[in-house]
């Protein structure tokens, strides 16, 4: 742990933090704002009565539907009015079901709902696909859903990962966020190629990630559009008591609202970090939880309660990840993720180095591998500390987690970028446009200058994170680091809500 503390220290000196928000484009490419007076049925259809739990009250009288003060309104209702329906009570609720769906972007619903015992109101999404899947292969997204009396509202994905296989904390598949009870709130989704991420009003509250490249249908939330589901549903196994004193019992929509992603057209700033409207802790200590272990020899997890982390699997990138973590004053936030590599093979070379290193700056390097999990270094004979130095240097490196090797050892399969590629584009642009090969790669460092760490930057991303930067293009045709499918570490930064820190 000294080692840990000294690294961070390290880092604080010689190294500049910079906390600027990202931020995505969007486009407002579709809404509906129910101010007509009447619901538009090209868009929205009622939805029919069936044997789901969730459906087994469903009408289509008008008394359980209505458009309001620009609100879309709709009810639970004791049958006191349909003597020829046998069901005790009768819900509302609307779908855009084979009418739209909605492709990767940001969805918003901006509603509010009465409190009652039995009263279930839900915003979700199913997938809208030609064939016919079997739920829940699909996959089913719940964005908002309120049970009983709760002062918190649910967060929910469904898959045959987690409801077959009953796997449903690794990654966690809900959360309960807070909402303004008998307000108006903004409940948000945003779908990408590897992520859901959930908003309420604006703050980032949940992160579902795509786990191990998706493993035994983990992810199915890529591969169709979803269709949206707006109802009033009254009564579930969880809440089979319904309280019809507080009967009727309303679901007033104000509006949907869908962004696509990556246009230029309009933008929406993230959501407020996280890490600034939630209670830090004074960092304590770090445990080490061994019963939890892992085939990927890269992989962690790291739990933080009140100053206290417990890691598992890979310690040196787990504590890695909390150097980051924990801010100038020695505090974090509690935050609960696992996080593996893309690639085994993440070298930085020093063959081609223009000038000989120090000692000092060859330990700056090495700390800064460490903390973006860097975890090979070769070409050692290009440098001038001496013999002592080097043996130092080199028992630091593998306690970081860090290979060092001679120049002449080779690595097949792999990618060589060199930064003094006479190509047009940069080499931080170069990156990005690359697809990591599998088995990973070798960045050919010029200086430690400011050049240098971009690209280091932009090599741990690409070879931690993986993915393929190469589908967004800004206004100049260079990839957008930002793009849905590319750097996986902006949603990594999601996933842990206050993992922001950039170096330059």
């Amino acid at each position: 742990m000294k080692r840990f503390f000294l690294i961070l220290l390290i880092i604080n000196v010689f190294m500049t933090v910079s906390f600027a928000q990202e931020h995505r484009r969007y486009a407002l490419v579709w809404h509906d704002e129910f101010d007509s007076g009447v619901l538009d049925k090209a868009v929205w259809s009622k939805i029919w009565r069936s044997s789901a739990d969730w459906a087994i009250h469903m009408a289509s009288n008008e008394r359980l539907y209505g458009l309001e003060n620009g609100d879309l309104v709709l009810r639970g209702m004791v049958n006191d009015f349909l003597p020829q329906d046998t069901a005790a009570f009768l819900t509302g609720g609307v779908w855009t079901h084979n009418k739209k769906s909605f492709g990767f972007g940001r969805l918003e619903v901006r509603a509010k709902f009465d409190v009652a015992q039995g009263f279930w109101p839900a915003i979700w999404m199913l997938p809208d696909a030609n064939q016919n899947l079997d739920w829940p292969h699909g996959g089913e997204i719940d964005i908002m859903e309120h049970f009983r009396d709760n002062p918190y509202v649910n967060h929910t994905v469904h898959s045959h990962y987690t409801y077959n296989l009953g796997k449903r904390n690794r990654p966690s598949q809900v959360k309960y966020p807070a909402y303004n009870e008998g307000e108006y709130n903004v409940y948000g989704m945003e779908r990408f190629h590897d992520s859901l991420v959930f908003f309420v009003n604006g703050k980032r509250t949940m992160n579902y990630p795509r786990y191990h490249e998706g493993v035994d249908g983990q992810f199915p939330f890529s591969q169709h559009d979803y269709y949206l589901i707006l109802d009033a549903q009254l009564g579930r196994d969880r809440s089979p008591y319904i309280d019809t004193a507080r009967l009727p019992v309303e679901l007033r929509v104000d509006y949907v609202r869908y962004y696509e992603l990556d246009t230029k057209t309009d933008v929406i700033p993230e959501p407020i970090d996280y890490q600034q409207d939630t209670r830090r802790y004074k960092y304590r200590k770090t445990v080490v939880n061994e019963e939890e272990t892992f085939d990927d020899p890269d992989e962690y997890h790291v739990i933080t309660k009140q100053g206290k982390a417990i890691v598992s699997g890979n310690e040196v990138w787990a504590q890695s990840t909390l150097t980051q973590l924990i801010g100038e004053d020695g505090k974090l936030a509690n935050v609960d993720f696992y996080d593996y590599a893309a690639c085994p093979i993440r070298g930085i070379s020093l063959e081609k180095l223009s000038r000989d290193l120090t000692f000092e700056e060859l330990q700056r390097l090495i700390d800064i591998m460490a903390l973006y999990k860097l975890n090979y270094l070769k070409g050692y004979e290009r440098v001038a500390p001496t013999a002592d130095e080097f043996g130092f240097l080199m028992t630091y490196a593998e306690d970081l987690g860090i290979m060092v090797v001679a120049g002449d050892v080779t690595i097949p399969n792999v990618d060589v970028i060199d930064l003094e590629s006479s190509e047009a584009l940069s080499a931080v642009d170069r990156i990005f446009l690359k697809r990591a090969a599998p088995r990973g790669g070798w960045l050919l460092l010029n200086d430690l200058g400011e050049a240098d760490l971009d690209a280091m930057r932009a090599f741990a991303e690409r070879y931690w994170r993986g993915g393929d930067a190469g589908e967004g293009r800004s206004e100049k045709g260079l990839p957008d680091a930002l793009s849905p499918a590319g750097t996986r570490l902006a949603n990594f930064k999601e996933k842990v809500t206050i993992h922001h820190q950039r170096f330059k």
